[in-house]
């Protein structure tokens, strides 16, 4: 059963780029960005997805992108997720869980807990999270829902040349 979730903040994406004469220009300036519900009740709120890394200057968003979770393994992505308030007494048992990549939490609004495998530390508004291939789980434990900017990027093996080893 999925849970009802919080409503979307207003998001707008203005994607600037090159015209014609060098000149930098506003490319697209929407309102509509792409948006679901994962089963757990977060929304997600694709700001953007960058299938490969490195980017090119004619990258576009890719609005028929599958909205997952996880991101792509050989890009990155810029999200805005809304995890909702908490439900009950007693929160979920922990779904610590990692990928290979390097994830930075920026929050917005409301009060995160990350969880480690060796504790845990609250995020408030303003606060960040650098999370390198760890194992986390993320949980809002307040009667209020909880907003941030999550980037993911994906890691390598050190010694590996970018692009490989996937």
């Amino acid at each position: 059963m999925q849970r009802k979730g919080p409503h979307p903040i207003p998001a707008r994406r203005v994607i600037v780029g090159v015209n014609s004469a060098g000149a930098s220009t506003v490319v697209t300036d929407e309102r509509t960005v792409p948006s679901t519900r994962l089963s757990n009740g977060i929304l997600l709120q694709e700001v953007w997805q960058q299938r490969n890394i490195p980017a090119v200057r004619d990258d576009r968003p890719e609005p028929e992108g599958a909205l997952g979770a996880a991101a792509p393994v050989d890009g990155a992505v810029v999200r805005i997720l809304t995890v909702p308030a908490a439900e009950g007494d007693e929160p979920a048992e922990p779904n610590l869980h990692t990928d290979p990549s390097l994830h930075v939490i920026t929050m917005l609004s409301g009060e995160l807990v990350v969880l480690l495998e060796n504790g845990e530390v609250t995020l408030g508004v303003g606060d960040s999270v650098v999370l390198r291939d760890s194992m986390h789980d993320l949980r809002n434990l307040k009667p209020r829902p909880a907003t941030f900017v999550y980037t993911s990027f994906p890691l390598v093996e050190s010694g590996t040349p970018s692009g490989e080893g996937h």
